[in-house]
C-alpha cells in the first residue's frame, strides 16, 4: 500500500507532500492543474526513465520519496536484498535527480535501477490515459482474455504458439521440396552432368595444376639443363683431358698440401680436417647432379601428356574456379545435391508424416484452449458487469463472446483457421442501455463508457497479479480524473 509521496523541486512542483489512504484515492482537478506531475512523480521514484528536464527552473535537483506499507511478500524480498528495516512496518524509495545523473535509495540505501526496477514489479501497475483504446483491437481482447487465464491456460497457449511456428515451417520445407517433378529432374540431370565432368577431370590435389606446370618447366628446358648439368659436374671432377682438373681435384690437391703442414703445426689440424669435410660434401652433391641428369626425362610423349593435363585443369578452373580446390569442393557439393534429390521423397514422406503429427496436435490444443477460454470468458463477463454496476452503469449488460472462423464440425477448414493465438476472436460486447441490442464495444461505447469498461477489466487484473498499487490516469469517466490504489 502506498502510505505518502513527497515531491521536491520535480517539473512545476516546488514542494508537495500527498497523503494515501487505503483503497480508492481520487484527485480531481481541472485539464492542466497537475495530476499527471503525480503519476510521473511516482512513475519515476520506481524507476522510470528521469533526466535534468525533470528538475525544476532555477533549482539544482528534484527529490522524490515514496512511503510503502509492508506485507509479507515486500518484506521477504527487502530481507534477501538485504535492504529490509525490521523495526518498521513501512519502507520508502527515494530518488535524487540532479544534472549528472540520478542517486536511488531503499530505505536509506543507494541501489541501482535494476533492483528497484525489481521491486517495481511487486508494487506499481499504471494505466495511462486513452489506455482505453486498447479496447476497440479484437486481437487486444483476446490477450487480455489470455492474460487473466491459469496456469494451465497459459501453458497451452504458448504450446499453441509452438505447434504453430513448427506447421508452418513445415509447410514451408515441403513447399520448398514439392516442386514440379521436371524441375527436380532438370536440376538432377544437370548436376550429373557436371559431376561426370568433374569425376572425369580426376581431381585429387588442390595445387595440383602448380605441380604440373613446375613439370612442365623442366620438361620444356630439359635440353639446357642437361648441357647446364654437364658444365657443372666438368667443374667440379675436371674436363676429358688430363691438364683439365676440376674442382674436387684442386680441393684433394689442398688437403694433401694442408696435411704436410699440420705435421710440422699441430694448430693446423682443425683447417686440414674442415677442408676434409669440404671435400666430401662437395663429392656427395656431384653425385646427386649427376644421378638429377641421369633420371631427366627427355621422352617428347611424357611432355605432350603434361601439356594436355594442363589444359584439363585450366578448362575446370575456368568452369567451377577459380582455384582447383573451388573445383574439388563444387564436386563434392554436387554429389550432396544429387544424393538430396534423389532422397527428396524420403525427405517429403517423413516431412509429410511429422506435419500430420503436429497438426493433430495444434487442432487438438486449439480446441481445448477455445473450452479454457469460454469458460473464462463467462466469468470474466460476471465479473466485469459486477464492477460497471459499481461504476455507475448497473442497467448495462456485458458479455466477452467468442467465435471461430470456421465450422467446428469441419476439422480442415479448423485447421487452416488456427492462427499464432489459436481458433478464437473476441469481441467485447455491450448493451448500456435497456432495449438495445449487444454490439461490439468499438462500435457503440462513448469515450466515457469506454473509460468505465477498461477500470473494470483493469480492477480484475490487479485482483490476478496482487500489486500494491493500481494508479489510473484519467480512464474513471470523461472528466479529468487520476485514481490510485
Amino acid at each position: 500500500m502506498l502510505l505518502e509521496l513527497e515531491i521536491k523541486d520535480f517539473a512545476l512542483v516546488e514542494h508537495v507532500r500527498v497523503p494515501f489512504a487505503w483503497g480508492l484515492n481520487v484527485l480531481t482537478g481541472e485539464t492542466g492543474a497537475g495530476k499527471s506531475i503525480i503519476m510521473d512523480a511516482l512513475n519515476v521514484v520506481l524507476g522510470g526513465k528521469a533526466g535534468p528536464s525533470l528538475i525544476r527552473p532555477q533549482t539544482e535537483r528534484a527529490v522524490i520519496e515514496a512511503s510503502f506499507k509492508l506485507n509479507p511478500e515486500i518484506s521477504a524480498w527487502l530481507k534477501q536484498q538485504d535492504l529490509l528495516n525490521e523495526e518498521d512496518d513501512s519502507f520508502t524509495c527515494s530518488r535524487e535527480i540532479n544534472k549528472n545523473g540520478s542517486k536511488i535509495r531503499i530505505n536509506g540505501a543507494l541501489v541501482n535501477l535494476t533492483l528497484l526496477q525489481e521491486l517495481r514489479q511487486k508494487l506499481l501497475t499504471v494505466h495511462a490515459q486513452h489506455e482505453s483504446r486498447t479496447l476497440l483491437s479484437p486481437q487486444s481482447q483476446l490477450e487480455m482474455l489470455d492474460a487473466l487465464g491459469d496456469a494451465d491456460q497459459k501453458k497451452m497457449l504458448s504450446r499453441l504458439k509452438t505447434l504453430y511456428a513448427r506447421r508452418k515451417q513445415l509447410d514451408a520445407e515441403l513447399a520448398e521440396i514439392n516442386r514440379s517433378e521436371s524441375e527436380r529432374e532438370r536440376r538432377l540431370d544437370f548436376a550429373r552432368f557436371q559431376l561426370a565432368e568433374l569425376e572425369e577431370a580426376q581431381l585429387e590435389e588442390a595445387d595440383e595444376d602448380e605441380q604440373v606446370n613446375s613439370q612442365r618447366k623442366v620438361l620444356a628446358n630439359v635440353s639446357e639443363l642437361e648441357s647446364l648439368l654437364s658444365n657443372a659436374q666438368a667443374c667440379l671432377r675436371g674436363g676429358e683431358r688430363e691438364a683439365e682438373s676440376g674442382a674436387l681435384d684442386l680441393i684433394q690437391k689442398a688437403v694433401s698440401e694442408l696435411s704436410k703442414a699440420a705435421a710440422l703445426d699441430s694448430r693446423l689440424s682443425e683447417l686440414e680436417n674442415a677442408l676434409n669435410e669440404s671435400l666430401e660434401r662437395i663429392d656427395d652433391e656431384c653425385r646427386a647432379i649427376r644421378k638429377y641428369s641421369e633420371q631427366l626425362d627427355s621422352d617428347p610423349e611424357t611432355l605432350s601428356g603434361l601439356d594436355e593435363r594442363a589444359a584439363v585443369l585450366a578448362a575446370v578452373k575456368r568452369k567451377y574456379g577459380p582455384e582447383l580446390k573451388d573445383a574439388i569442393e563444387r564436386q563434392q557439393s554436387l554429389a550432396a545435391e544429387i544424393e538430396d534429390l534423389n532422397n527428396a521423397q524420403n525427405t517429403i514422406d517423413e516431412l509429410s508424416a511429422e506435419l500430420k503429427s503436429v497438426s493433430a496436435e495444434l487442432l487438438e490444443q486449439a480446441l481445448e484452449l477455445s473450452k479454457k477460454r469460454i469458460k473464462l470468458a463467462a466469468l470474466l463477463s460476471k465479473k466485469i458487469h459486477a464492477e460497471l454496476s459499481d461504476l455507475g452503469m448497473s442497467n448495462c449488460r456485458f458479455e466477452i463472446s467468442l467465435s471461430q472462423n470456421a465450422d467446428l464440425e469441419d476439422s480442415a477448414k479448423l485447421l487452416e483457421s488456427i492462427g499464432p493465438s489459436g481458433l478464437d476472436k473476441a469481441e467485447f460486447l455491450i448493451c448500456p442501455n435497456p432495449g438495445q441490442p449487444m454490439l461490439p464495444v468499438a462500435k457503440i461505447a462513448s469515450g466515457g463508457e469506454l473509460s468505465r469498461v477498461m477500470l473494470a477489466v483493469k480492477t480484475i487484473f490487479a485482483g490476478a497479479e496482487k500489486v500494491e498499487v493500481e494508479f489510473f490516469d484519467g480512464s474513471v469517466s470523461e472528466a479529468d480524473v487520476t485514481g490510485v490504489q
